[in-house]
């Protein structure tokens, strides 16, 4: 009697422990067929541009792309980009009036003003040049370079001053820019009369 009990004991519990086993199993394919369901879920979803730029497998394709094209594409780059700067520089140069390699001279706030006194200033001295017995010309001209290069000055100095106060000394030096451009024309405009036997007004 004792030894069928310990045997149907023994088999119940050889039976308990398969039991537990196939449990354990069936649990463990659910726990995978559920992680791999979730990663087919991710897979599918939408990212979004935020989403796909920060996966980490586009920051290794992005690299290994730049590897192979970086060298090829660097020289097209970098001529474009000097293209580009060549033709902002020759409209900006147009813009004030000077060479392309002299922008660089005229940048920033007080840059057209120093533009416009080197273009009057070398307006002048071309002048003078053409008409050196002419004393009033002589005269003009001595007396408008040492205005220019006062202005130049005031110019230079207001390049530290307060927006408000740089923007009142530049609107100043533009008044007297003007009055020295209009007696220039005067004189450029008598002179030409004065070649072709016109009388000058």
């Amino acid at each position: 009697m004792f030894g069928r009990k310990s045997t149907s004991r023994k088999g119940l519990a050889r039976s308990e422990k398969k039991v537990a086993r196939k449990a354990r199993r069936v649990e463990g394919k659910a726990g995978r067929a559920g992680k791999k369901a979730g990663r087919k879920a991710a897979k599918a979803e939408p990212k979004g541009v935020i989403g796909t730029l920060t996966d980490p497998r586009t920051a290794k394709r992005a690299l290994s792309v730049a590897k192979i094209a970086g060298p090829v594409v660097a020289p097209y780059a970098l001529k474009a980009a000097t293209g580009a700067r060549g033709f902002l520089d020759d409209r900006r140069a147009m813009k004030l009036g000077v060479t392309a390699d002299e922008v660089a001279a005229y940048r920033g706030p007080t840059g057209p003003a120093g533009a416009r006194i080197a273009g009057l200033r070398s307006s002048i001295d071309e002048l003078s040049r053409r008409h050196t017995a002419d004393l009033q010309v002589v005269r003009f001209a001595d007396v408008a370079k040492a205005r220019l290069a006062d202005l130049g000055t005031a110019v230079q100095t207001s390049a530290s001053m307060p927006p408000a106060r740089r923007r009142g000394t530049l609107s100043a030096v533009g008044k007297e820019l003007n009055q020295i451009e209009a007696d220039l024309m005067t004189y450029l405009v008598g002179s030409r009369n004065q070649g072709s036997g016109r009388a000058v007004i």
